[in-house]
């Protein structure tokens, strides 16, 4: 990261600076050391600012969308394209940021990801399958994904675009294994992945996540109801889960227009500062 490698240089260098006039550093180590986090901080928060006006131009780009979705018109959809075109490019410009700072590749990824497999969902163009590199980034394992569990709509997302991009179920699965044992709070994440088994007809295989997610959530009533149905081999009913659950491409909402998300709150700049 070049932020952490200048602010040690910056630090050093005060420390070591005296040597060259015949003094001691130890009179320079704790001033040289206070200087390094100094331009730590600050060189941080320049960043950060910086990268958040990126993320807010994108943000800006996707509020006018909604504006365009809540009124359809003529040529509305090519109208949400460009929006949604614009804001992927907003968000690549980023890119210059990532090594200045932890976590803005990964983030960045994920918003991407993110973006185009809503563009597919909202206006059935490209995007599925384009979204599977950048979602793919943005899955973390090892104990960096306990620290940012808050990207699992990104990786249904992934689960979801191989499920229905690529055909590839195995994939599919794959992803929804792994994200359930970083993420076993998230009760939606287990329900898209019973899901996927009843409508795949592997009733026995979506009864035991729900018999998983149960043991995982013992007080949430949807994950009850839905096992109960499944047991009682009456399918699954996804309603509970409100808009955030057609998010994911699954099923169309039967009465009005979803509205276009910008990604899950929590991936938002606004206190990534480290």
């Amino acid at each position: 990261m070049y932020t952490l490698l200048l602010s040690i240089g910056i630090g050093l260098g005060v420390i070591a600076l005296p040597s060259f006039v015949g003094l001691s550093v130890t009179w320079t180590a704790l001033p040289g050391t206070l200087v390094g986090v100094f331009a730590f901080v600050w060189i941080n928060r320049r960043v950060s600012k910086r990268f958040e006006a990126v993320i807010g131009a994108a943000d800006a780009e996707m509020a006018d969308l909604q504006k365009i979705a809540q009124r359809p018109g003529p040529g509305a959809q090519a109208a949400m394209l460009k929006r949604f075109d614009r804001a992927i490019e907003l968000l690549h410009r980023g890119f210059l940021f990532q090594k200045w700072q932890i976590g803005i590749n990964t983030m960045l990824n994920a918003r991407i990801g993110i973006l185009m497999f809503t563009r597919w969902m909202t206006l059935q163009k490209d995007g599925l399958n384009e979204s599977i590199p950048y979602l793919e980034r943005a899955r973390i394992k090892g104990y960096k994904a306990k620290l940012l569990t808050s990207l699992w709509p990104a990786w249904v997302m992934l689960a979801v675009a191989y499920y229905k991009g690529k055909k590839d179920l195995s994939r599919c699965l794959g992803v929804l294994e792994d994200s359930v044992k970083i993420a076993p709070k998230e009760s939606l994440l287990w329900a898209v992945y019973a899901w996927i088994l009843w409508k795949e007809k592997r009733l026995d295989e979506g009864i035991d996540v729900l018999a998983r997610a149960a043991a995982a959530l013992p007080d949430d009533p949807r994950i009850q109801e839905n096992l109960t149905s499944m047991q009682n081999k009456k399918g699954m009913k996804m309603r509970g889960y409100g808009e955030q659950w057609y998010q994911f491409g699954l099923e169309r909402p039967k009465v009005g227009a979803m509205q276009p998300q910008m990604g899950h709150p929590r991936m938002r700049a606004k206190g990534r500062r480290r």
